[in-house]
């Protein structure tokens, strides 16, 4: 029979070992929750990387090629009193090009933008593509020479860019912005291509 002395000291031992054995258990939650996060956010960047890599590309060349004075400038809508540089001006008057500006490292995104832009022109515009008044361009901006369009048209992305000349001079252009958000609907993609094309003809009769 144990005596007293013994029994307090097996029970003070069992307390010490349970005391013990809890920051055991608190730090090995903690390093299994780091690991699941750790999981997450490597399997969230692999969905992006491809994506973030040709946008951080293109934001590292648009500030290499931007000079101070077109540094706080807008895309969408501006008007540009010449040609951009290197770019032979139509001869025609009422003439709406429509470029496809692309990197040379090609992700599926950009292909399928470039496919559904080429699409819905071809589809919509036949005949203005026959008789010169629309044209359709994929301009690769990493070839030398070609490196002054993303100044030109403040590029940040692979973008669907109209521009309208008239009488040998460019009047206008607009960055197509929204074949970004619309790029897993093709329909509606398609359609906005369309509806801004055929904008840009009806101002350039």
């Amino acid at each position: 029979m144990k005596s007293r002395k013994q029994v307090r000291k097996q029970a003070s031992g069992t307390q010490n070992t349970q005391t013990n054995s809890r920051p055991l258990q608190k730090k090995t939650a903690a390093t299994i929750v780091k690991v699941l996060l750790l999981i997450f956010l490597i399997a969230s960047l692999a969905c992006i990387a491809g994506e973030e890599y040709h946008r951080g590309h293109w934001n590292r060349r648009v500030a290499d090629s931007r000079s101070p004075e077109t540094a706080g400038e807008t895309a969408t809508g501006k008007t540009v009193a010449k040609p951009p540089a290197n770019e032979p001006a139509a001869k025609e008057p009422g003439t709406v090009i429509a470029y496809y500006f692309r990197g040379s490292t090609r992700c599926y995104s950009c292909v399928t933008i470039e496919n559904y832009a080429r699409e819905a022109i071809e589809a919509g515009f036949s005949d203005a593509l026959k008789d010169g008044r629309l044209q359709w361009k994929v301009v690769n901006v990493e070839e030398p020479g070609n490196e002054h369009f993303i100044q030109d048209y403040q590029l940040y992305s692979q973008s669907v860019v109209l521009v309208e000349i008239k009488d040998g001079k460019q009047t206008k252009w607009k960055n197509l912005a929204e074949v970004w958000p619309l790029l897993n609907d093709k329909a509606a993609f398609q359609r906005y291509v369309q509806e801004e094309v055929g904008a840009f003809l009806g101002g350039s009769r």
